[in-house]
């Protein structure tokens, strides 16, 4: 519908026109509006009517949970998606609650468990059955050292036990938390919060804003600044979740909208079912804002939308810094005049939402086509806040006519999509795959199973943000800082000397070690609309070309450099027209996975076509990674099964690949540090190999340097992620008690 739209309006719109023209003139074409309305309603609901669908996911883990052996992580899973789709209110989903709090008490995760009890007691559960989880929820309190949440628990039982006689046993219990109840209620404490953030204490350098005619504003150190040294701490203004347009599942990621937790137990919004929560604290926490995104979750608008859902989500997280301003403004031009004049500098009266609405959209530099689709997004999405949300009820005190409020609210959001654009982050985080994607669990706690780690843990993009001071980094191909991610709170540190008065560069993306110049210059030039003048780009650097793509002739022994399209081969020889051999790497990537036949003459194959085709693309070409890849994907989680010997060649060349992931991103990378996995799963399949003990692998020079670098990049992940793969390497014992604490201190040094 947009291109459509697009292809009617295009030249129509005033290309000096600030935000609030442009959208007045779109605002003011006949029938646009209503054809927005129109659609808005017209979207149909993503979550099917009924409880249907929700009991069926509850009986296939009720069977699961009855097995003689489950599997209660894939029982969660499947106890979670019952709960996504059974409607707001439902029996189904206090149902859902309840028997999910079941299967998360036997993997002793009794805080999810807890909120889950309180869920199916505040729902519609079933009367005759409000006992047990009344139990369970006590058990939880007492598990967790909170008798103080005993009170209303013990209560309840009381109530029931009045009308119906409790086992001796049953009765017992709730003697004791009582008792454990009066104790605490004499002795109260304030509960604290375990999903709030914990950072390391830094000391920031010390920054200075400047302005330069050809670049704009951007950022110096005030004094000199040493590798590894914290240049910036900031947390994200706002973020939401990135959704994958590839997916049929119309599930979320079970990451929390509201502190950016990732891979939790999912806590949905029982009205739409699709924002995710990793406690009923945080989903509470979070109404004020999702109150006005619910309608378009229960729609799907936001997967739809990209980048301009974020836009919203600025608007909406700042709404109440400028809502006074809103309130005394008659007219939308005054109002947004007065805002924007306010925050010219850093420190203004709009605090973060004043430092998001200083950044630049580039309007005026982008193709027209571009943006006429992000103004018309703005003005979509202000259509949506007053036809489909409380909106109204929030902007009841203001002066303006609602055409005016339309103008004004659909300015800020269309300037928030422009400035991120040119300004988003990615936040990257390690996702675990859904247990139902295979067995990667102990069955009754939540270690993982040795040689599983390459197959669970991926890294992804979870979240797209803003952090608008980080923001005004200017960008080089060749940056002198690195970024961690800790939930939604980035730390940049500097990864070379920066003097007094040096500027601070991040990287946009483009990076001299992953494309050639000629790329990076198109890909700034269409997102960021500048011409890259970093030295790397200047000076023709041929990184890219010389140490990742070279290739020997086996004919001519000549060596050049060309970038292998894997759709486009064979190819031949630049100097001698001979054909470059590639047989070798069809065979490896023809590889089958799950194929289990003949494994160790596959694998032989493999091995032998691959030191071949090391012959040809030489030095650290991008291609041999992909091979290896594929062959320590197919072979991995095997290494011990067919012998020792199988197990050192897997091991070689799982050290080959995290060597060539260092070479090309560095160490301190998700790419290094996920390259690592295979290599430390080869080892924890050794750990128990010819011996029911487990016993540690020896490590050689090269090794144990891979595995240091490693520890640091642990470091770049949040610690939720990091408690998990220590505890894998403790099990598995690469790594021993007195190493765990060297690289607690390590990571911290790093970080």
């Amino acid at each position: 519908m947009v291109d459509s739209i697009v292809y009617k309006l295009q030249h129509q719109l005033p290309r000096t026109a600030s935000e609030v023209g442009t959208i007045r003139h779109l605002a003011n074409v006949p029938k646009l509006c209503d054809l927005f309305r129109s659609w808005l309603q017209r979207l149909p609901n993503v979550r099917a009517s009924g409880e249907n669908k929700s009991n069926q996911f509850r009986t296939r883990g009720n069977e699961m949970f009855k097995a003689s052996t489950p599997e209660y992580h894939v029982v969660v899973e499947a106890y979670s998606k019952a709960i996504f789709a059974a409607p707001g209110g439902s029996r189904a989903l206090a149902l859902g609650h309840a028997n999910r709090a079941a299967a998360l008490m036997r993997l002793r995760r009794y805080r999810e468990a807890f909120d889950d009890c309180q869920l199916a007691l505040d729902g519609d559960y079933p009367a005759d059955s409000r006992l047990k989880v009344l139990f369970r929820q006590a058990e939880c309190a007492e598990r967790l050292g909170e008798p103080a949440k005993l009170g209303p628990i013990v209560e309840g039982i009381a109530r029931i036990a009045a009308g119906k006689a409790l086992q001796k046993a049953e009765q017992r219990r709730l003697e004791a938390w009582r008792a454990m109840y009066d104790a605490a209620d004499r002795n109260c404490t304030v509960e604290e919060d375990e999903n709030a953030t914990t950072l390391v204490p830094c000391e920031e350098a010390v920054l200075k804003e400047q302005v330069a005619p050809a670049v704009g504003r951007y950022v110096v150190a005030a004094e000199a600044i040493k590798p590894n040294d914290t240049v910036a701490r900031e947390t994200a203004v706002s973020f939401v979740p990135v959704y994958d347009p590839e997916s049929s599942s119309t599930l979320p990621s079970f990451d929390c909208q509201k502190c950016a937790k990732v891979n939790v137990v999912p806590f949905p919004c029982p009205t739409c079912g699709r924002a995710c929560y990793c406690s009923t604290r945080c989903r509470v926490a979070h109404r004020p804002v999702h109150r006005f995104e619910c309608f378009g979750y229960r729609k799907h608008l936001w997967y739809q939308i990209g980048i301009a859902h974020l836009g919203l989500r600025c608007f909406l997280d700042g709404f109440g810094t400028i809502a006074g301003e809103m309130a005394k403004a008659m007219d939308a031009s005054v109002c947004y005049r007065r805002v924007l004049e306010e925050t010219r500098e850093e420190d203004n009266s709009f605090s973060h939402y004043g430092r998001v609405l200083r950044l630049v959209t580039n309007f005026d530099k982008m193709d027209p086509d571009d943006r006429m689709r992000y103004t018309l997004a703005g003005l979509m999405l202000t259509i949506y806040l007053q036809e489909c949300t409380p909106f109204a009820e929030a902007v009841k005190d203001c002066a303006m006519p609602p055409a005016e409020l339309l103008v004004c609210c659909g300015a800020f959001i269309t300037r928030h999509i422009g400035q991120l654009v040119c300004n988003g982050h990615a936040i990257s985080e390690l996702r675990l795959a859904l247990p139902s994607k295979g067995q990667f669990y102990n069955l009754n706690d939540s270690l993982l199973l040795a040689g599983s780690l390459h197959l669970c843990l991926k890294s992804s993009r979870v979240f797209t943000a803003i952090f608008p001071r980080i923001s005004m980094f200017n960008h080089s191909c060749d940056p002198n800082i690195r970024n961690h991610f800790e939930r939604a709170t980035l730390t940049v540190h500097a990864t070379r000397p920066i003097g007094a008065g040096g500027e601070v560069f991040n990287c946009y993306g483009p990076h001299y070690r992953l494309m050639a110049a000629a790329e990076r210059k198109m890909l700034l030039r269409a997102q960021y609309c500048f011409d890259c003048g970093c030295e790397r780009c200047r000076e023709g650097d041929a990184t890219f070309e010389q140490r990742f793509n070279m290739i020997r002739c086996p004919a001519c022994r000549r060596e050049y450099s060309k970038e292998l399209n894997l759709e486009e081969l064979p190819t031949v020889c630049v100097y001698c027209s001979a054909e470059i051999p590639s047989e070798w790497l069809s065979q490896i990537l023809d590889l089958d996975p799950d194929d289990r036949r003949d494994e160790t003459r596959t694998f032989e194959r493999a091995e032998s076509a691959y030191n071949y085709g090391k012959q040809i693309l030489i030095h650290s070409n991008q291609t041999k990674a992909i091979a290896l890849r594929h062959i320590l994907e197919c072979f991995t989680r095997i290494a011990t099964c067919k012998g020792l010997a199988h197990s050192n060649a897997l091991n070689k060349l799982a050290l080959e690949y995290a060597l060539l992931m260092r070479e090309r991103f560095g160490h301190m990378s998700l790419e290094f540090l996920t390259g690592c996995f295979y290599l430390l799963d080869v080892w924890a399949m050794f750990c128990y190999y010819g011996d029911d003990e487990p016993h540690s692998v020896e490590q050689q020079a090269e090794e144990r340097t891979v595995l240091k670098q490693f520890r640091q990049a642990l470091a770049m992940i949040g610690a939720d992620n990091r408690g998990q793969i220590l505890d894998y390497m403790k099990r598995y014992k690469i790594i021993d008690e007195e190493s765990t604490a060297e690289c607690i201190e390590t990571m911290e040094q790093a970080a």
